[in-house]
């Protein structure tokens, strides 16, 4: 995990318990609220500690499954509600180009969302988004 990332996402009070000779790992299980760990020292930083929801922490539909472009889990299933399929991931490619994405400051995983927001799209589709 890049030291980037945590230090883009985490609130002060936690950016005072890094300690930038360590690493850092991301926890994707959505069971816990650890975000973020390290070994030695053992230091643990929760959900609590970030600036924004973690998608697979949080299962709420305003929780971001794009941070780059501000894609939701609702507005995706708005969109397969109204239209009967998503154009999301062709946006974000197309934005991927120009202006370009920030995942490594943006995503609290460190990296890119693509894999979140097709697995969102499968879920989406399966609540009823198809016309």
């Amino acid at each position: 995990m890049r030291l980037e990332t945590l230090q883009s996402l985490l609130l002060a009070e936690a950016k005072a318990k890094l300690d930038e000779t360590q690493n850092y790992y991301f926890c994707p299980n959505s069971q816990c609220d650890v975000v973020y760990f390290s070994n030695e020292p053992k230091i643990s930083l929760f959900t609590k500690d970030l600036s924004v929801k973690v998608t697979q922490k949080d299962q709420g539909l305003g929780v971001n499954v794009c941070y780059c472009f501000g894609h939701t889990r609702q507005s995706v299933l708005n969109e397969i509600r109204n239209s009967g399929h998503s154009t999301v991931l062709e946006d974000i490619k197309k934005k991927m180009k120009d202006p370009g994405c920030f995942c490594e400051r943006s995503n609290p995983q460190g990296s890119c969302c693509l894999g979140n927001v097709g697995a969102w799209i499968k879920v989406a589709k399966s609540l009823g988004g198809n016309k």
